[in-house]
C-alpha cells in the first residue's frame, strides 16, 4: 500500500500537457488531445483520501501549479479566489483569517484563532505563522464551516490545510526568478534527488522582495516592503509496508513593517492627517519595523497493519518569534512607540488508525496532544513630546512632561497551553446511493496564565504612576514600579459531534446535508486592560458553534463541467469578540469580551467549465449574511448611541455580504513547434463591509471623519505567457491591472488615531522557470 496522497487535478488534453484546476480558484492549463474531459479532484480534508465530489464539506482546492499561474505568492493572496474567506493585510504578526465572516486578530497570547492552519498535518499556532510564503506546495485547502471533530478546538470557522509536494524517484531541478515593480524579486529553486532505492530528499527555497509602498515622509523611508526567505527539507523512506518522512521548514523575515496609514492627527479628532493629508504617505517620527523568525519540524509514519488496516503517526515541534516595532501616535512627534515581541513553543503528536477503503464501515480514529508555550511583552515608551499628549490628558502635569520621558507601562505575559483529545470520524454506506456520515471528538484543554502590568513611576513631588496617566491597571508600589499581577488557570472539556447525509444521485452527482459542531477555547486578557477589567478578572468563556450545511456537488457526464453548490447556516453562542473599549480622553484598549449571540448564514458556488479544447473558465460567488443576533452592551464610544448601545442585529466586522472571482484562460498551441501560448485574465470582487461591529461611517457622529466602513471593490489581474512542454515557461504579469484604489480595513489605535489599510496599487514584472 502507498501512502503518499495524490492529487489529481488535469485535464485530460492533447497527448502531451496535464492541467491544473482549483475548485475556487480559476486554474487551468490545456493542451491536445482527441478527448477533453475533467478528472476527479482528490482531497484530505477528512484525514483519507477521498474524491472531493463525495466528501460532504464545502471545499475550495487550489493547486501549486494553479497558484503559480494565477501569482499567488503569500497565503492572504489566496483569498482573492476563494469566496467567503478574507485575510487581512498589513502586520504578520497578527495576521486575521477569516471564513464566512467568522475570524480572530490575535495580537493577544491568551486569545486564539478561529481558522485553524495546517501544513501536512501539522497545526502552525497562532496568527504570527499564517501568513507563509507560498513555496513549493502541490495544494491548499479551504474547509469551510466548522471542522471541530478532524481538527479540535479553534476551528469554529473552518480549516486551511496545506499540503506540500513530497519527494519520489526522479532527479528533477527547477529554478525560478521574478523581476518587478517596486524593485521587487523573487528567486527560488526546487530540487528532488532519489538517494537510494527506497530513499529521496527534496529540498526547496525562495527569496521575496519588495521595496515599500507606503512613503514615510519624515524619514524618507518606505513601509510595508517584503523581505524574507522560505525554506524546507523533506527525506522520505519508503521501507516494505511502512514509510518515514521527516519534514523541515523555516521562514526568516526582517521587513519596514506598516501599522497602518493616519487619517487624522494623533488625537483622532484633525482630518485629514495635518502632518500626511496624500494616499499612501506617513509621517511618523520612527520608521515601523517587524521580523519573524518561525521554522518547525515534523515525522510522519506511515504503517501497514493486517487487514488493511493502517497507522499514522505525526509527531512536531514549532517555533516562532515575532517582534513589531511601531510609531503608536502615527506623527513626526515623539510622543511614544511600542515593541512588541511574542514568542511561540508548541509539541504536538497525532495517532490515527485509518480502516480499509474497501468496506461499507470506513473510520480514522485518533488521539491527540498538544502542548503550547506562549511569551508576549507590549513595552511602550514615552518620548520627549508628551507634553502634547499632557495637555489633554491631564493639563496640570505638562510641565512635568520631561520628567515621563523614557518612562512607560509594560505587560508580561506567559500563557501555557496543555490539550488532549480522542476522536473518531467516518462512513457507513446504507445503501448503494446512501452514506451516514458520522464523528466525535472529545477534548480536554488546561490553561495556565502568568501576567504583570508593570508601569514606572515618575516624581512630580509624589510619585505618579505613569499607568495611571494612561487609563490602565495600577497595582502595588514595588521597587519604584506599580506592578498589577495575576496568577491564574482553567479548564476547558468540549464533545463535538458532527453528522451527515450524502445521496448520490448518479455516478457523477452528490447531494448532503451535515450537522457539525465545534469549540473555541476560553482564555485571558493578557494586554493592557483598565482597572475595572483587571479587578473582574482576565478570563473570557469558552465559544461554540452548531452549523448546518446542505450541498450539491458533481461533474456533467461529458465531464466537462465541475459544480459545487453549498447553502450554510452557523449559530455561535458566547462569541468571543475583541473591542477597543474606550478609557476617555480618547485613549482606548483592547478587551476581549464574550459577545452573546452569532449567526452566520449564505451560500457558496463555483464552477469550472472546460469549454473548448484550449479554453476553461472558471467562476465562483459567496453570499453571506453574518451577523450579531445578541449583543447588548456592546456599543464603543463612537457608537452614535454611546458606549454600551446595543449591538443586536449589527453586521460582523469585516464580513462582506458577496465575494466573487471570474477567470479564463486560454492555451494556443504554436503549430511547428513545441511551445504553447498562454493567456490569463482574473477578475475577483469584494463587496462592502463594515469594519467595526458599531457599524458606522464617520469616527464621531456629526463629523466627516471616515471610519468604519470599506466601499466594494473589483480587481483585474493578468499573465500572458510561453510555456515549452515540460521545460521552461516565461511570463508577463500584473495584478491590480487598471489600478484600482482600495482599502481593505480601518481602525483606531492605543493613542485615538484612525488609521486605515490600503490595498495594493498594480503591480507587475516578468517570470521566468526552467526544470533540468
Amino acid at each position: 500500500m502507498k501512502f503518499r496522497h495524490e492529487y489529481k487535478v488535469k485535464f485530460l488534453t492533447y497527448a502531451s500537457c496535464a492541467a491544473i484546476a482549483a475548485t475556487a480558484a480559476p486554474i487551468a492549463v490545456t493542451a491536445q488531445d482527441t478527448t477533453i474531459g475533467l478528472e476527479e479532484i482528490t482531497v484530505t480534508a477528512q484525514k483519507r483520501s477521498e474524491s472531493l465530489t463525495d466528501v460532504p464539506i464545502s471545499i475550495a482546492a487550489m493547486s501549486g501549479e494553479a497558484m503559480d499561474k494565477t501569482g499567488v505568492r503569500q497565503m492572504r493572496e489566496i483569498a482573492e479566489f476563494v469566496p467567503n474567506l478574507t485575510i487581512s493585510s498589513g502586520n504578520d504578526n497578527n495576521t486575521a483569517v477569516r471564513i464566512r465572516g467568522v475570524g480572530a486578530l490575535t495580537r493577544n497570547i491568551g486569545f486564539d484563532t478561529r481558522v485553524g492552519m495546517y501544513v501536512d498535518g501539522v497545526y502552525l499556532g497562532q496568527s504570527p505563522s499564517q501568513n507563509l510564503d507560498i513555496l513549493d506546495l502541490e495544494r491548499v485547502e479551504v474547509a469551510r464551516g466548522p471542522q471541530g471533530t478532524l481538527f479540535g478546538k479553534n476551528t469554529v470557522a473552518g480549516a486551511i490545510n496545506l499540503i506540500t509536494r513530497k519527494p519520489d524517484d526522479e532527479f528533477a531541478l527547477e529554478v525560478r526568478g521574478e523581476y518587478g515593480n517596486y524593485d521587487s524579486y523573487r528567486v527560488g529553486a526546487i530540487l528532488n534527488v532519489p538517494l537510494q532505492d527506497n530513499l529521496f530528499a527534496r529540498f526547496s527555497i525562495s527569496d521575496n522582495h519588495r521595496d515599500g509602498i507606503i512613503k514615510n515622509i519624515t524619514t524618507g523611508n518606505y513601509q510595508n516592503e517584503r523581505d524574507g526567505t522560505s525554506m524546507r527539507g523533506q527525506i522520505q523512506y519508503e521501507g516494505e509496508g511502512f514509510d518515514v518522512n521527516i519534514a523541515g521548514d523555516a521562514l526568516y523575515s526582517r521587513r519596514s513593517a506598516f501599522g497602518g496609514e493616519a487619517v487624522t492627527d494623533w488625537s483622532g479628532t484633525v482630518y485629514p492627517d495635518p502632518h500626511a493629508p496624500n494616499s499612501r504617505e506617513i509621517a511618523d517620527n520612527v520608521d515601523n519595523f517587524e521580523k519573524r523568525n518561525i521554522w518547525g519540524l515534523s515525522g510522519t509514519v506511515n504503517a501497514e497493519l493486517g487487514g488493511d488496516y493502517a497507522l499514522k503517526s505525526i509527531t512536531a515541534y514549532r517555533d516562532a518569534f515575532v517582534l513589531r516595532q511601531q510609531d503608536t501616535d502615527h506623527s513626526p512627534l515623539d510622543i511614544m512607540s511600542v515593541n512588541y515581541p511574542d514568542s511561540y513553543e508548541q509539541f504536538s503528536q497525532e495517532l490515527q488508525l485509518i480502516s480499509p477503503d474497501d468496506k461499507p464501515f470506513k473510520y480514522v480514529a485518533g488521539l491527540y496532544y498538544y502542548d503550547q508555550t506562549g511569551e508576549t511583552s507590549r513595552l511602550p515608551t514615552i518620548g520627549s513630546d508628551l507634553s502634547v499628549l499632557l495637555n489633554v490628558l491631564a493639563p496640570p502635569l505638562a510641565p512635568a512632561g520631561p520628567l515621563f520621558e523614557g518612562k512607560g507601562v509594560g505587560t508580561y505575559a506567559i500563557v501555557d497551553t496543555k490539550s488532549w483529545a480522542a476522536f473518531v470520524n467516518g462512513t457507513y454506506d446504507i445503501t448503494d446511493r446512501l452514506t451516514l456520515g458520522f464523528g466525535v471528538r472529545y477534548t480536554w484543554e488546561k490553561k495556565e496564565v502568568d501576567f504583570d502590568l508593570i508601569g514606572d513611576t515618575v516624581n512630580i513631588g509624589i510619585d505618579f504612576p505613569a499607568a495611571q496617566l494612561f487609563g490602565v491597571a495600577v497595582g502595588p508600589v514595588i521597587d519604584g514600579k506599580t506592578v498589577a499581577s495575576l496568577e491564574d488557570s482553567t479548564t476547558y472539556t468540549d464533545l463535538s459531534p458532527t453528522v451527515s447525509l450524502t445521496y448520490a444521485l448518479n455516478d457523477d452527482m452528490n447531494v448532503y446535508a451535515k450537522y457539525s459542531s465545534a469549540f473555541k477555547s476560553g482564555g485571558f486578557n493578557v494586554d493592557f486592560v483598565s482597572q475595572t477589567a483587571f479587578d473582574s478578572g482576565l478570563e473570557f468563556d469558552t465559544e461554540t458553534v452548531d452549523a448546518f450545511e446542505f450541498g450539491l456537488k458533481g461533474t456533467t457526464s461529458d465531464r466537462r463541467v465541475r459544480f459545487n453548490l453549498a447553502a450554510f447556516w452557523m449559530d455561535f453562542k458566547d462569541y468571543q469578540f475583541n473591542q477597543f473599549v474606550d478609557l476617555g480622553n480618547n485613549l482606548s484598549t483592547i478587551t476581549i469580551r464574550n459577545a452573546a449571540k452569532v449567526r452566520s448564514k449564505g451560500i457558496e458556488a463555483e464552477l469550472t467549465w472546460l469549454a473548448t479544447e484550449g479554453l476553461m473558465l472558471q467562476g465562483s460567488v459567496g453570499i453571506m449574511d453574518a451577523k450579531f443576533r445578541d449583543f447588548p452592551g456592546g456599543g464603543s464610544a463612537r457608537n452614535p448611541n454611546g458606549i454600551g448601545a446595543d449591538l443586536s442585529g449589527n453586521e460582523l466586522p469585516v464580513a462582506p455580504s458577496v465575494s466573487a472571482s471570474l477567470a479564463a484562460q486560454y492555451n494556443h498551441p504554436i503549430d511547428g513547434t513545441d511551445l504553447e501560448a498562454v493567456f490569463r485574465a482574473d477578475v475577483t470582487h469584494s463587496g462592502s463591509y463594515y469594519t467595526s461591529a458599531d457599524n458606522i461611517k464617520v469616527a464621531r457622529p456629526g463629523t466627516n471623519i471616515p471610519y468604519g466602513f470599506n466601499d466594494s471593490y473589483t480587481l483585474l489581474n493578468g499573465r500572458i505567457g510561453l510555456e515549452s512542454g515540460e521545460n521552461w515557461s516565461i511570463y508577463l504579469w500584473a495584478r491590480n491591472l487598471l489600478n484600482k484604489d482600495y482599502a481593505f480595513t480601518d481602525g483606531t489605535d492605543f493613542l485615538g488615531t484612525i488609521t486605515t489599510t490600503p490595498g495594493e496599487l498594480r503591480t507587475y514584472g516578468l517570470e521566468l522557470s526552467y526544470k533540468f
